[in-house]
């Protein structure tokens, strides 16, 4: 085990068939023709996995999960781009498909339109199957971590899984950040939020954790003030061409999206991810709270410039 580990990052491994530049986002029953086709690795787990080591370099980032060898090759999509960015797939686990009870991969079936919105399907599959054990077998991972070290976290696996990586996290004094994808109203209750360093949900999300409708600075001040009563340190509420709002002690910040020539490309796939990924990486660097959700808002919107998920770089945005 690499030594010099700086990130944990529990969470599925998804393929993504995108549907890119599609005329625009239909309703139910519904048909239309055109766009794209585009085949990519997906997860919002592996996604952050990924973004963080294309920032960090080759292993200092290490991700715990499970798929399966389906008869389609699905499985290969997510775990190669892992490897090429030199994440740590010593703890991913892959069953054979019979052995699996014939379960596929997580898939994830995504429109973009023409302006960039999206839709997600995201169906777990063999991701369900990511279970507490999973994660106190991965114990040595979460030993050999350096200070300081955190655990990136969504939501896209089953909450009892999501619990057992906060518990080994605060075992071994590893920060968490917490990027809230994936949630429902039902799980808010079940969320550890007093061992959360730093949440960043976007704004739907916030309004799911809290109740409160965000329409700009003031009123994700209120939704934040609510998490962080709650035991959050740090609250980030990305809100799309916006930019995000940060609050902490004595921090209570608008940092505005950066103009960005990016062509003729617009898809928001991935970008929440890239920003706390780039957020992770920036923390374990040594930047302040305040200078890596900066940072982490420059890499978001480069991501929306770009086809599926391509991470964006420290070289890319320095």
């Amino acid at each position: 085990m690499n030594t010099g580990l700086k990130i944990i990052v529990p969470g599925g491994l998804n393929t993504d068939l995108i549907g890119l530049g599609v005329e625009r986002l239909l309703g139910p029953g519904e048909l239309t023709l055109g766009g794209t086709f585009h085949v990519g690795p997906g997860g919002k787990a592996r996604n952050m996995a990924q973004m963080a080591a294309a920032w960090l370099g080759p292993d200092q980032v290490a991700m715990i999960g499970k798929s399966v060898r389906d008869p389609f090759g699905l499985w290969k999509v997510p775990l190669d781009a892992l490897k090429e960015a030199g994440v740590n797939t010593e703890a991913v686990q892959i069953l054979d498909f019979e052995q699996a009870g014939r379960k596929f991969p997580g898939i994830a079936l995504i429109p973009v339109d023409q302006s960039g919105r999206n839709q997600i399907y995201c169906i777990p599959g063999i991701n369900n199957d990511f279970l507490p054990a999973d994660i106190l077998a991965a114990e040595e991972i979460f030993s050999n971590a350096v200070n300081p070290a955190y655990l990136m976290l969504a939501l896209e696996i089953p909450t009892e899984t999501v619990k057992a990586s906060i518990e080994s996290a605060k075992r071994h004094g590893i920060r968490v950040v917490l990027d809230p994808g994936g949630i429902s109203p039902e799980a808010e209750n079940h969320l550890l939020l007093q061992d959360i360093f730093l949440i960043k949900p976007n704004e739907h999300e916030a309004e799911i954790l809290t109740g409160t409708p965000i329409t700009g600075l003031e009123s994700a001040s209120e939704a934040a003030a609510r998490l962080l009563s709650r035991g959050v340190q740090y609250v980030m509420i990305t809100h799309g061409a916006h930019g995000a709002y940060l609050f902490g002690e004595n921090i209570f910040k608008h940092i505005p999206a950066p103009e960005i020539s990016g062509g003729n490309i617009h898809d928001e796939t991935g970008c929440g991810d890239q920003v706390t990924a780039t957020l992770t990486a920036c923390l374990t660097e040594g930047m302040s709270v305040v200078q890596a959700a900066e940072v982490a808002v420059r890499a978001g919107t480069m991501q929306f410039h770009r086809k599926g998920i391509q991470p964006v770089r420290k070289s890319d945005v320095f």
